[in-house]
C-alpha cells in the first residue's frame, strides 16, 4: 500500500517538508497500523522497546504537562491475573448484545494478553503539573487527550519497527488500577499488548469480520457548522436506533426450516448434476503429458525418484491442470456449512446450534484452519448451504442456503431430490463465481455430518451401518451406539424406499444424496464437479469431503483424475473411501477435525510439488554429469 494522496509533494514545496520517501513512510505507518491480536512469543529487543517508549514520550501535550507513565508487565503470573479481569469484562459486555450480534461478538479475538511477550499500561497522572496547568483550566480532560497522543506515537513507531500493538479496552478501569497498584490520582488510559505479530492483516479485524464498516470521509467533514445530514452509521446511512445488529432468527419446529432466506429447490438448468458431470473431461487422455513430466523429473539433478511421492503429486497436478509446469500460486479454500436433522437422535457430542458458532469463529479468524492457513496468505471462504441460522449481511458468510438444515434421515429422506440438485448447483456456483484458482481445497462444517456421511457411504457402497460409523466429533460408546442404530434405521428405510437401484447412475446418486446427504456434503459434490470441469485440482480434507468426492466420481468417473487426498483421518471408514477413490493420502496424522484442516496442512506439499518442476534444474541445465548408470543401479 502506498501513502496515497497524502504523500504527494506540495505544489511549491513547503518549508520543512519531508523528502518524498520519508513522507511516504509516515503515511504508510498511519495506513498500515493495525490492532494486533495474535503474537509470536519472541520478545521485543530492549533497544527497540526503548525507541518505542521514546517516541511515546515525545507526544504533544497541552501545557507540556506530559501526564503519561508506562507500566511494563512481563511476568506470566501478572499477565494471567490481568487476563482474568479482561475475560470477566468481556463476558459482561457480551451479555449486552442479543442473539446474532452476541454470537459474532463471541467469535472475535479481542485481546492477546497471554500471547504477547509484553503488556504496557499507559496511564495519566491527573495531578502532574499542579492544579493550574496551562490550557487545562477550561478543559480538564486534556490530560487524557494528551496521553492518547503518546499511545498513538508508540503505536505508529511500533508499526515502523514491525512490532504489533493491540489496544485492549474491555476492562473495568478501577479493577485494572487496583491490580497495577496505581495511586488514586493516576488513571489507566490504554492497556497495550506489544510483540511481533503473526501477521499484519490487510484490513482491520472488525472491518474484515463485518462488525463495523469504514465510514466514508466525505460524510464526516463539515464546513463552517455541523451538518446533521452528514451523521452516518457504519453502513453509510443516517444513523438510527435500528443499527443495533441483526437478531438471530430460528424456527421453533425443526421440520419447518424453509424461510425467506432460503434459496429453495430451484437450480440453474446448466448447473444440474447431469450437466455438471458431462462437463468433466479426462485429465490427460493417453497419458502423454504425464510421460513428459515424468521424463523431466527423471532428468532433474537428483537421484531418480528420490523425491518419492512428491514426484507422483507433481505428475498428477500437471495432468489435472493441463500444463507441464503446474502452479499452486492461487489457492482457494472453500468450507461448506450445513445443519443436520439427525442430531435429534443424539449422535453428536455437540448441540446443533454450534454449527453457526463455528462459522462465526472461522470468518473471525479464530478457527484451526485460519491458524494453519494464515502463514500461507490464504483466507477460508465459508459458504452457508444449509445452516439453521440467519447470518447477518455483514457476517462474511456466503449466502447459498437451500434450506435451514436437513430433515432427520433416520425418519425420512434428508432432503427432496430438487433440494439435492439445488445444493449441488450451489457448490458448483461457489467454485465458478469466485476468483480464479490453481488449486481448490475443500472442507465442511456441520454438527452431525459424520453420521450423514456414513449413511451416504453405505448407500454408495452397500456397506452395513456398523462398518461405516465412527467416533465423529469424539462421541463415547453410548452415543456411538445411538449413531450406529440411527444409520441402520436410515439405511433400512432408504433401501426399502429405493427398492431397486436406478438404472441411470445420475438419478441413483441424486437419490442417495436426497436420502442421506447433508446440504454441505451435497454442495461439495457440485464443487468437485465444477473444479474438475475447469481443470483445477481439488485437495480433499477428510472423511466427509471424501464421501462427497466418491459421489461426484459416481456421477463423473473422470473427476477422480483431479483429486488429491490430503490425509488419512482417524475416522474408521475413511480408508474405505480412499481405496474406492484410488487415492493415496499425502499425510497420516490421525486428524478428525474436518473444517479443511487436513487440506490446509497439505497445501504446502502441493506447492512444493509444483516448485520441484519449476525451480529444479536438470543435470544438463546445471552442467552436472548425469549418473553413471541411468537406471540407478549400484
Amino acid at each position: 500500500m502506498s501513502g496515497g494522496a497524502g504523500a504527494e509533494a506540495a505544489p511549491n514545496g513547503a518549508a520543512g517538508e519531508f523528502p518524498p520517501d520519508a513522507k511516504r513512510a509516515v503515511y504508510d505507518a498511519i495506513a498500515l497500523r493495525r490492532d494486533v491480536r495474535n503474537f509470536r512469543p519472541d520478545p521485543v529487543p530492549e533497544p527497540v522497546l526503548r525507541r518505542l517508549l521514546e517516541a511515546a514520550h515525545r507526544a504533544g501535550s497541552v501545557g507540556l504537562m506530559q501526564p503519561w507513565d508506562f507500566v511494563l508487565v512481563r511476568s506470566a503470573a501478572r499477565k494471567a491475573e490481568l487476563y482474568r479481569l479482561f475475560r470477566e469484562a468481556t463476558a459482561r459486555a457480551a451479555a449486552r448484545y442479543a442473539d446474532d450480534r452476541r454470537a459474532a461478538y463471541g467469535a472475535l479475538k479481542l485481546q492477546g494478553i497471554l500471547d504477547a511477550p509484553l503488556s504496557v499500561c499507559v496511564t495519566c497522572d491527573t495531578a502532574r503539573g499542579g492544579p493550574h496547568v496551562l490550557g487545562r483550566d477550561s478543559i480538564p480532560e486534556t490530560d487524557r487527550y494528551s496521553t492518547c497522543l503518546a499511545v498513538q506515537n508508540l503505536w505508529l513507531a511500533a508499526r515502523a519497527e514491525g512490532v504489533g500493538v493491540g489496544w485492549v479496552s474491555i476492562v473495568d478501569n478501577a479493577e485494572l488500577a487496583r491490580a497495577l497498584g496505581l495511586p488514586a490520582h493516576v488513571v489507566p488510559v490504554a492497556f497495550l499488548c506489544v510483540g511481533y505479530p503473526v501477521e499484519f492483516a490487510p484490513t482491520p479485524m472488525l472491518e474484515a469480520t463485518g462488525w463495523r464498516r469504514r465510514l466514508p470521509l466525505d460524510a464526516l467533514v463539515h464546513e463552517e457548522r455541523w451538518d446533521d445530514a452528514r451523521g452516518v452509521n457504519d453502513g453509510g446511512r443516517p444513523a438510527t436506533p435500528a443499527d443495533a445488529g441483526v437478531r438471530l432468527r430460528r424456527t421453533e419446529d425443526p421440520a419447518d426450516r424453509d424461510g425467506p432466506d432460503a434459496l429453495g429447490p430451484s437450480a440453474q438448468p446448466d448447473a444440474s448434476p447431469r450437466a455438471l458431470a458431462a462437463a468433466v473431461p479426462p485429465a490427460d487422455p493417453g497419458g502423454a503429458r504425464a510421460a513428459r513430466v515424468r521424463a523431466r523429473l527423471d532428468a532433474l539433478a537428483m537421484p531418480r525418484g528420490s523425491m518419492g511421492r512428491v514426484e507422483d503429486l507433481a505428475v498428477r497436478l500437471a495432468a489435472a491442470q493441463g500444463r507441464d509446469a503446474p502452479s499452486a500460486a492461487r489457492r482457494r479454500v472453500l468450507v461448506f456449512a450445513g445443519d443436520h436433522g439427525i442430531t435429534a437422535e443424539g449422535v453428536s457430542a455437540y448441540r446443533a446450534e454450534v454449527t453457526a458458532r463455528l462459522c462465526y469463529n472461522m470468518v473471525a479468524g479464530g478457527a484451526v484452519v485460519n491458524a494453519l492457513l494464515r502463514h500461507q496468505g490464504v483466507t477460508p471462504e465459508v459458504v452457508d448451504v444449509g445452516v439453521d441460522h440467519a447470518f447477518g449481511a455483514g457476517a462474511r458468510v456466503r449466502a447459498a442456503k437451500v434450506r435451514r438444515g436437513t430433515r432427520n434421515l433416520a425418519a425420512g429422506p434428508a432432503m427432496t431430490r430438487a433440494e439435492a440438485a439445488a445444493a449441488v448447483a450451489a457448490g458448483a456456483a461457489a467454485v465458478r463465481d469466485g476468483p480464479p484458482a490453481d488449486v481448490i481445497a475443500l472442507g465442511e462444517v456441520g454438527i452431525g455430518n459424520t453420521t450423514s456421511a456414513a449413511a451416504l457411504l453405505a448407500l454408495l457402497t452397500g456397506a452395513a451401518a456398523e462398518d461405516v460409523v465412527g467416533a465423529g466429533t469424539g462421541v463415547g460408546a453410548r452415543a456411538r451406539a445411538r449413531k450406529t442404530a440411527a444409520v441402520a434405521r436410515a439405511l433400512a428405510r432408504a433401501r426399502a424406499a429405493e427398492n431397486a437401484p436406478d438404472a441411470d447412475p445420475h438419478d441413483e446418486v441424486l437419490g442417495h444424496l436426497a436420502q442421506a446427504g447433508g446440504f454441505e456434503i451435497t454442495a461439495l459434490v457440485g464443487a468437485v464437479l465444477a473444479a474438475a470441469a475447469a481443470h483445477t485440482p481439488v485437495v480433499l480434507d477428510g472423511f466427509i469431503t471424501g464421501v462427497a468426492a466418491l459421489a461426484a466420481v459416481r456421477l463423473a468417473p473422470h473427476a477422480a483424475d483431479y483429486l488429491v487426498a490430503s490425509h488419512r483421518s482417524a475416522e474408521r471408514a475413511h480408508g474405505v473411501v480412499l481405496d474406492r477413490l484410488g487415492l493415496e493420502p499425502l499425510l497420516t496424522l490421525d486428524l478428525r477435525l474436518g473444517e479443511a484442516s487436513g487440506a490446509a496442512l497439505a497445501l504446502p506439499l502441493v506447492g512444493a510439488a509444483c516448485a520441484l518442476l519449476a525451480d529444479v534444474r536438470t543435470f544438463a541445465e546445471a552442467g552436472i554429469d548425469p549418473p553413471l548408470d541411468a537406471r540407478g543401479a549400484d
